[in-house]
């Protein structure tokens, strides 16, 4: 029912069931599971400056070890804003995946997510200390 109604929403061009619509289809929320389905509709959104949908095709692309796209859309979700694109973008580059491996700037990222009220992020920074002789 819930998918049904915010298919509806979604067909009159309301902004956030576009968004919904690409959660609905990446979980399997009253559809079958479908990932082209699913980045279509957060494509949709990222057209219209969502960072939240940005930083869902990076996290799919990631999930997918497609590394350079997930770069290129957590940076965009940065750009944008969204505040666990920052902590994604910084393992990115933590590890050198789809990028030079830059732990300076890894470690940057991780901050600014914590600054940010980023959970897993201030977590991390009770371990920056260390990280930092590492980097």
């Amino acid at each position: 029912m819930a998918f049904r109604l915010n298919e509806e929403a979604a067909a009159l061009g309301d902004h956030d069931a576009i968004l919904a619509m690409g959660w609905f289809y990446n979980h399997g929320v009253g559809v079958d599971v479908d990932d082209e389905e699913s980045r279509r509709w957060y494509r949709k959104a990222a057209r219209h400056g969502d960072a939240r949908a940005m930083f869902s095709l990076g996290a799919i692309a990631f999930e997918h070890d497609e590394l350079e796209p997930a770069f290129r859309w957590l940076s965009r979700a940065v750009e944008a804003g969204h505040v666990g694109a920052h902590y994604w973008l910084g393992k990115l580059y933590w590890r050198g995946d789809g990028v030079r491996r830059d732990r300076r700037e890894a470690l940057r990222l991780f901050e600014l997510a914590a600054e940010k009220k980023l959970a897993v992020a201030q977590r991390l920074t009770t371990l920056l200390p260390r990280l930092r002789k590492g980097a």
